[in-house]
């Protein structure tokens, strides 16, 4: 599955708007990989705005036109997958 973490203008957050892709087996796994490459903040809350299953993600108008000016940041996905 893929998951998509994106990000608003808190500039704490990794980026400025866009998202990070996570492909993984399933939810749980996608939010451990990202909270390798984006540690919690505060514990239990992940560094980012808000996510999406790929399905939801396709039903937004991000991917044509991105998220506050900004696309894809980076791909994360189970070393030796791809």
């Amino acid at each position: 599955m893929k998951v998509f973490y994106t990000y608003g203008s808190d500039e704490k957050y990794p980026f400025y708007g866009g998202w990070v892709e996570v492909e993984a087996d399933n939810m749980k796994q996608a939010h451990a990989l990202y909270r390798a490459a984006y540690p919690d903040r505060e514990p239990g809350i992940l560094n980012c705005a808000d996510y999406y299953t790929e399905e939801q993600f396709n039903r937004t108008d991000m991917p044509e036109v991105g998220n506050r000016g900004a696309f894809c940041h980076r791909k994360i996905w189970i070393e030796g997958d791809k």
